[in-house]
């Protein structure tokens, strides 16, 4: 059995050691050079290794949650030690280190998964399967979106030169997804909006195959509120959902106060946790030697096109995406 060694005790890696602890034994150790990394490991009965050496020697894979700019020498480490690296999403914060990690994972002979979660999400997953089985033609025409609170004072996220803010953090899911969808684009044009603290940025994408994608979103919902929404017309046939639609069973009254927040907001994830999916199937392709449902290139083509999106707002101007 392959051991799983987590790096990172923020928020995304608290929710990877909870979905790891849903298979006793799998997830073995953790980087914990820290406090807040030490009580992380002790809360899952996990051995705190003070050094990236003690961690090599630990385990056979490597989880990375840490903040995106440090992704590139975390991972180029670990897959120099022999490791193979699931990462969070974005795989880096430019092509060059996204480069550089793909390049040592190749000549280590390691494997390289990036933790595009919305990939594993149920609906987004159905609706995906539904396009490939020519239920609706021909994408034509995506309307894809998200919309989340801001990150709170004092976070990384908000120091955008250092996160690639809300293009980086949050619509990179669309744009990963558009891609898998309707195919490689070609240029892009956005435009961003900033109001006391909010954050919302619109994009259009041109897809090569004529298709067209509308992504819109940003850091600008209320605390605790999480929405989100895709729209595919084809050719023959749409698809939709959204996740403001009605519950079954709805009660009124006074809504309870947000839980604080103390990083990237998530969306209320329901019985079906997409975050312990996707890790699974990570770990299971890792086991079998299956293809992984996101490849290397996907992750880099998905970063370039959430650096894209971040020119345009910058230029005002249509941008095309770097190969």
């Amino acid at each position: 059995m392959n051991r799983v060694g987590l790096i990172g005790a923020g928020v995304m890696g608290r929710v990877h050691a909870q979905a790891w602890a849903q298979r006793p034994g799998v997830l073995g150790a953790m980087y914990a050079p820290d406090e807040p990394a030490r009580d992380l490991a002790a809360r899952y009965g996990i051995r705190a290794c003070a050094t990236l050496d003690d961690l090599w020697s630990a385990v056979e894979v490597v989880d990375l949650c840490t903040p995106t700019p440090t992704h590139a020498d975390y991972a180029v480490q670990a897959a120099r030690a022999g490791k193979h690296v699931i990462c969070e999403k974005p795989l880096a914060r430019t092509l060059d280190d996204a480069d550089r990690i793909i390049a040592a994972c190749r000549d280590a002979g390691v494997r390289l998964f990036v933790a595009h979660v919305l990939r594993f999400f149920p609906q987004y997953a159905a609706a995906w399967a539904q396009v490939r089985s020519g239920a609706v033609g021909d994408p034509r025409v995506l309307r894809l979106g998200r919309m989340a609170p801001p990150p709170p004072a004092g976070s990384w996220l908000l120091d955008e030169a250092h996160s690639g803010g809300v293009p980086l953090d949050l619509l990179i899911h669309d744009l990963d997804y558009a891609r898998w969808i309707a195919g490689e684009v070609g240029t892009v044009y956005a435009a961003q909006s900033r109001r006391h603290g909010h954050v919302t940025v619109h994009a259009t994408l041109s897809h090569t195959s004529g298709a067209i994608t509308l992504v819109g979103g940003g850091w600008a919902a209320p605390p605790g509120v999480f929405r989100t929404h895709l729209d595919i017309a084809g050719t023959t046939g749409v698809i939709e959902w959204t996740s403001d639609a009605p519950m079954p069973l709805r009660s009124h009254g006074a809504a309870p106060p947000a839980p604080a927040q103390d990083g990237a907001a998530l969306p209320d994830l329901g019985a079906d946790d997409p975050y312990a999916a996707e890790l699974w199937h990570a770990y299971d392709c890792l086991e079998s030697g299956e293809p992984f449902r996101i490849e290397p290139p996907d992750a880099r083509a998905a970063l370039a096109l959430a650096l894209a999106v971040g020119r345009s707002v910058a230029s005002g101007q249509p941008e095309q995406v770097d190969a």
